[in-house]
């Protein structure tokens, strides 16, 4: 798989760990029906995500380009991603 693919495949797998816990509590939550025309107010929310993730997906992908040329498989840059966002979840969490 090209650099493209397994940017997807991070990509995919860093928005799959933190897109999976938190929808399943808030979903009738977050997405209420508007009183006004325009965007609901979760899309603002939901894109910052997106891009969070995009920006994980270059930053592990650099890593790994950065000490080795292997070949990386599609499920293999998902559970990169996986890995990725957990590191970060962890480096990034207020203290209790």
């Amino acid at each position: 798989m090209n650099d493209a693919g397994a940017f997807v495949g991070i990509a995919l797998g860093v928005l799959v760990a933190v897109l999976y816990p938190i929808l399943r509590g808030y979903i009738k939550k977050e997405f209420v029906a508007l009183a006004g025309p325009g965007l609901p107010p979760w899309v603002k929310k939901y894109a910052a995500l997106f891009f969070f993730c995009l920006i994980t997906a270059f930053i592990a992908l650099a890593v790994i380009r950065s000490s080795s040329d292997a070949k990386i498989a599609f499920w293999q840059a998902v559970m990169i991603g996986l890995g990725w966002e957990a590191v970060v979840e962890k480096a990034f969490a207020k203290p209790i």
